[in-house]
Parts: structure tokens; C-alpha cells; sequence
């Protein structure tokens, strides 16, 4: 008996589901909400723009700037409403999902090193304080994501997440254009990218889910062209390029899965179904009693 209760207790753990599947429907709404990062790649970047006036025989060298950027990715926030669907008895993903996002995106770029001047004074020196430029962008995303769980416990469970990301930059506050400096990038209007993710999850009530995931875009599929501008760095395919570096965007986000519950199944058959006309069978009437009757009639025989 407790080998049984321990196989199918194991059985209920392997599927952090199964609970849910029983007594809700299989689609749920979810609701999000967290961070949107750009992860800067590199962190710092080698920036020189060094101009020849005379001849490659008599150089005449003229330095508008030698340094370093350094990325400083700053947090964003995003939130989102989705659909859910459980897929029961699934190899590669029990659960598919699609969303809407309104996400933001900030950034900051630090330089240090040596500047020409303007102006009157046209020396080269050395900067003092840093270099700062920044830039914000806003987005609304799609997201399609398919989720394969793994039970921890009879009320947890950490998940594989991969799926496609659509994003359509809605504005973007485009950094200043610094004297003797290269010109920063833009966002494309529009990319999709490969995401992968991981996550763990708590069931708080029946039906009732929250989830913790991290995301990120893995490889950028297709994206609008953008201006083909001389900057810092070149062409990265793994990210975005923005101001002078190149990004990979990824999310921090608290999910809220609320499925619907079903009906509850009351013991007798409803009034107008065949089981329930059985039950009062004219041809049944008077058949209790002609029974009793008929004991009565034994026993009064034995008595007499």
C-alpha cells in the first residue's frame, strides 16, 4: 500500500499538471510584468578617429578622440497580457503560450580618453570627467513561447522556455551627436529573434500559478535596415546595434497563469436524461411493495 502511494505520488510530481488538468480547462490568461535590459556586448569598446590632412609620405595626423567606451545597460520595464494552452502527454512542450508586451529599453555610454577640442582651442587632452551619452526606446512585442516543466515538488516546478520574438520600436530618444565623435546608432523600426529561457514556477491555489523566467534573444532573425553608419564598432549579428556598441536584449519577468475552472458535476443525472427516467419507470410502480407483501405473507405462514 505505501509502495502505491509513493508511485503515485511520483506520478503526480512528474507531471506538475495533472492536479490542474483535472479540474480546470486546459487555457489560461497570463499576466506579466518585469524588467527589459540590453546587455552591451562588448562591455567596452576600443574608439579611435584619427583623420590623416597630408600625404601617406608626410602624415599630418589629426586625433578627434582616443579611448574607451563602456556600455551601461539600465533597466527598463515591461508588461503584457497573454493566452496559455496545456498540451497533456507532450514530449517537447506542454504548454505553448502567446503575448503582447509594452516594453521600454534604456542605455548609457560612458567615454574616456582623449578629445579634441572646439572652439578656439583645438588641442587634444585629456578628459577630466566622463563622456556621457544615453538613449531610451519603446516597443510593443509579440511573443511566441513554447515551455517543457519539470516538477521539484508536489507545488513547483522549473521550466525550459524557446520561442520567436517580434518587436516594433514604437520611438526612441536618440542619444546627442557629440563633437569629433562617431554618430551613435538607432534601433531598427522592426527585428525578430530566437529566444531561449529558463524559469521556476509556484502553484499558490488551484489554478492559480505565478512563474519567474529570464529570457533572452539568442540570435536575431531578420530586422529592418538601418543607416550603415562608421561607429565604434562593427556590424554584430548576435545583437542590436545601438549607439556605439552592440546589445542583446533579454527580460526579467514575473508571470500570474489563471486558468478557468470547470463545472462542477453534481452526483445525480440531470432531470431530463435517460439515466434519470429509469428511476421512475412506470412499469416499476407497485414492485416494492408487492415484495413486501408477499415476506409478510411467509412469515405469517410460519407463525400460523
Amino acid at each position: 500500500m505505501v509502495l502505491h502511494v509513493a508511485c503515485h505520488a511520483q506520478g503526480v510530481w512528474d507531471n506538475p499538471f495533472e492536479s490542474t488538468l483535472r479540474t480546470h480547462h486546459r487555457r489560461a490568461w497570463s499576466f506579466s510584468g518585469g524588467t527589459h535590459m540590453m546587455m552591451g556586448m562588448p562591455s567596452t569598446v576600443q574608439s579611435a578617429w584619427i583623420l590623416n590632412h597630408g600625404s601617406e609620405a608626410e602624415p599630418e595626423l589629426d586625433t578627434l578622440h582616443l579611448g574607451i567606451w563602456r556600455t551601461s545597460p539600465q533597466a527598463g520595464w515591461r508588461a503584457g497580457i497573454g493566452h496559455l494552452w496545456l498540451r497533456e502527454d507532450a514530449l517537447w512542450a506542454d504548454r505553448l503560450s502567446a503575448s503582447v508586451h509594452v516594453s521600454q529599453a534604456r542605455g548609457r555610454e560612458s567615454f574616456l580618453g582623449d578629445w579634441k577640442g572646439s572652439g578656439a582651442d583645438t588641442s587634444v587632452a585629456f578628459v577630466d570627467s566622463l563622456v556621457l551619452t544615453q538613449a531610451s526606446a519603446m516597443f510593443v512585442e509579440l511573443n511566441l513561447q513554447t515551455m517543457r516543466a519539470v516538477a521539484t515538488g508536489p507545488d513547483g516546478f522549473v521550466e525550459v522556455r524557446s520561442g520567436l520574438r517580434g518587436v516594433y520600436t514604437l520611438s526612441q530618444a536618440k542619444p546627442t551627436v557629440l563633437p569629433h565623435f562617431f554618430t551613435p546608432a538607432a534601433l531598427p523600426s522592426w527585428h525578430v529573434a530566437l529566444s531561449l529561457g529558463v524559469g521556476a514556477g509556484l502553484k499558490v491555489y488551484r489554478g492559480r500559478m505565478v512563474r519567474l523566467t529570464v529570457d533572452v534573444d539568442v540570435l536575431q532573425l531578420a530586422q529592418a535596415p538601418t543607416d550603415n553608419l562608421f561607429r565604434a564598432t562593427d556590424a554584430d549579428v548576435r545583437g542590436l546595434n545601438w549607439m556605439q556598441s552592440g546589445y542583446r536584449p533579454w527580460r526579467v519577468t514575473l508571470h500570474h497563469d489563471l486558468y478557468k475552472r470547470k463545472p462542477e458535476e453534481g452526483c445525480a443525472a440531470p432531470t431530463r436524461s435517460t439515466a434519470s427516467k429509469t428511476l421512475f419507470d412506470p412499469k416499476m410502480k407497485g414492485a416494492g411493495k408487492a415484495k413486501n407483501k408477499g415476506l409478510k405473507k411467509a412469515l405469517k405462514g410460519r407463525g400460523g
